[in-house]
């Protein structure tokens, strides 16, 4: 039920948006995954950092960067995140020369301190979030978060830090996008470990509630769909809240979407079949009939029934829907793209 089909990763639109060419620019490589094989580093590098460690190998970056040494950068990288790795002191000293130091020196630091296991020590995350909150310039906000969302789990207070900082209208947009997705990728880190779920989503539709511009809201709804957890309780009960009553119809849209995980099938349908009447844009109506049927499967054809007596733009795909189960369909991933679509709509799943 819960296909990548259906999972929308948004923010790269949003940062387009933005114009984000520039000064705004976030380093996306990923953040773990398979080692390349280490790299050999060109001559002479290695003998400059040798015998004096951390300030050995910021001089060799410093060098590589002063001869725009690209393959010997990429090296030292690695290399700076192997002699931090569980050191929090050694993480701290980077982080500040990241602190007083501009692009590419900056996010070179940053990016290393991101690949040790200091990162998750208290201090380091700590120092992470005070740059993300409060230096001047967007590029060590946005390099900052990208680091945060290494962390396994956040305790309450730092969730609750990002969560304000989540809300602050004062930020440039892209912290802000980012924040939002710093505290859904960490949300996934600790439910794949733990199965916790619940703090973290509580905080993002508390954003979702608050914050004033659309895209912010949108994405903090949408973080729910990446852990493939089952939404149940007052998270349902809220997100039912945002879908009547927000005026951007594609959050309405993304509610409808991340609903259809809900826990209580029923409460789902029942969310479905009380804004279906009361929503105006015929797209989230059709967000609404196709996330009915992810939500319940051919249990949901009688709402669908129902729909379609409301507004005739819909009883087609009441037939069709109706036909593809008939015909012993049971997986929505596969009743779905066998469905034809009747409606002009960019919907963040098509």
């Amino acid at each position: 039920m819960h296909s990548s089909i259906f999972r929308c990763w948004r923010l790269g639109a949003l940062l387009a948006t933005l114009g984000t060419t520039s000064a705004f620019a976030v380093d996306e490589r990923p953040i773990a995954g398979p080692r390349l094989p280490r790299l050999t580093c060109y001559a002479g590098y290695l003998k400059l950092e040798a015998l004096l460690g951390l300030e050995g190998v910021r001089a060799a970056i410093r060098q590589a960067i002063a001869l725009k040494d690209q393959a010997a950068l990429l090296f030292l990288e690695q290399r700076l995140a192997e002699v931090i790795g569980k050191d929090a002191q050694a993480a701290l000293q980077v982080m500040e020369w990241a602190h007083a130091t501009q692009e590419p020196e900056m996010s070179l630091y940053l990016r290393a301190v991101r690949e040790t296991e200091a990162v998750r020590s208290p201090a380091v995350v700590d120092r992470l979030a005070t740059m993300a909150e409060s230096h001047p310039d967007p590029r060590h906000q946005t390099s900052a978060l990208v680091a945060l969302e290494t962390q396994h789990r956040f305790e309450p207070a730092m969730l609750e830090r990002l969560t304000t900082m989540a809300r602050r209208d004062t930020l440039p947009l892209l912290v802000t996008l980012l924040t939002v997705r710093t505290i859904g990728r960490v949300m996934d880190n600790d439910f794949q470990r733990t199965g916790r779920f619940d703090p973290y989503m509580s905080k993002l539709l508390e954003v979702a509630r608050g914050s004033t511009v659309p895209g912010v809201r949108s994405l903090a709804i949408e973080m729910g769909t990446y852990p493939d957890a089952r939404i149940d309780g007052p998270s349902l009960q809220q997100l039912a809240k945002l879908q009547l009553e927000d005026p951007d119809p594609g959050v309405r849209e993304m509610a409808a979407l991340v609903m259809s995980s809900g826990r209580d099938t029923q409460a789902v349908l029942d969310a479905f079949a009380n804004a279906f009447p009361q929503e105006k844009k015929e797209c989230v109506r059709w967000a609404i009939v196709r996330y009915a049927v992810r939500a319940a499967g051919p249990k949901a054809l009688p709402l669908l029934k129902d729909f379609a007596k409301q507004d005739a733009r819909f009883r087609q795909d009441y037939t069709e829907f109706k036909a593809l189960y008939d015909a012993g369909q049971v997986d929505f991933n596969r009743v779905y793209p066998r469905k034809a679509i009747h409606h002009r709509c960019g919907g963040f799943a098509e």
